[in-house]
């Protein structure tokens, strides 16, 4: 006679969990923890945040409206982050959301920091948003920084602290620095009359592929970096 089958009580199932996920990484975040740590890095923010930061979040907060419509952007990209079921994939798949961050805001970044106006700001406005109004256009992209810059505070915390990955800190500061570097030669070179001034189209347009080379080969950097970030590595925001 066989001996009976003893099932596994939920403890050693729980236990069993536990020990496949730590080879993993840290443990597995929801979608709602993500939300909830998220309210609590804007309140932070509004209060003692850097002055860049409290400016974010006070724009967000003092409007309910405002603060509902990048909840609802913010809590798609959260779920893309937590649907994962290994924490490794989880804290990659952030970096990769931060990155798309930095995208989403150049475009205004360079538009605030550059002295453009008139029919050159128009052209360039209408060469990425060629459906749309000139208005319709500019309202549309400071939402869009609006809502990037709340989340990449957001997302930079996250990279630092419960999702760890070694790419957050310095090194995505990197990152950052040349995207924008790729992104204003761009918007040079398109901008730039090849008729009326052959040297500024000249000396602008070679640069471009290279930059968007070094961006490409810095980003295949910080996603082969460790996931686990090495201790007192982290620096906030």
């Amino acid at each position: 006679m066989s001996e009976p089958k003893i099932r596994p009580s939920i403890a050693d199932t729980f236990s069993k969990l536990l020990r496949l996920n730590l080879a993993n990484g840290p443990p597995l975040v929801t979608r709602n923890q993500l939300m909830e740590e998220s309210e609590a890095r804007i309140e932070f923010a509004a209060h003692r945040g850097t002055p860049f930061e409290q400016q974010i979040a006070a724009k967000l907060l003092a409007s309910p409206a405002a603060y509902r419509n990048w909840e609802a952007v913010h809590a798609l990209l959260m779920a893309t982050v937590a649907r994962p079921h290994r924490s490794n994939v989880q804290a990659t798949t952030l970096l990769t959301t931060a990155f798309t961050l930095v995208h989403r805001k150049a475009f205004f970044e360079y538009l605030r920091g550059q002295s453009i106006r008139g029919r050159r700001r128009r052209d360039l406005v209408q060469h990425f948003h060629s459906s749309k109004s000139y208005t319709q256009a500019v309202v549309a992209e400071h939402y869009t920084y609006l809502h990037s810059s709340a989340s990449m505070m957001c997302v930079e915390r996250f990279g630092e602290t419960i999702l760890a990955h070694q790419a957050f800190g310095d090194p995505f500061r990197r990152y950052e620095q040349a995207y924008a570097a790729y992104f204003r030669s761009y918007c040079h070179n398109y901008l730039a009359p090849t008729a009326v001034d052959n040297d500024i189209s000249a000396s602008v347009r070679p640069l471009v592929p290279q930059l968007k080379r070094d961006v490409s080969a810095l980003r295949a950097k910080l996603l082969a970096m460790p996931v686990a970030a090495l201790p007192g590595a982290s620096s906030r925001r």
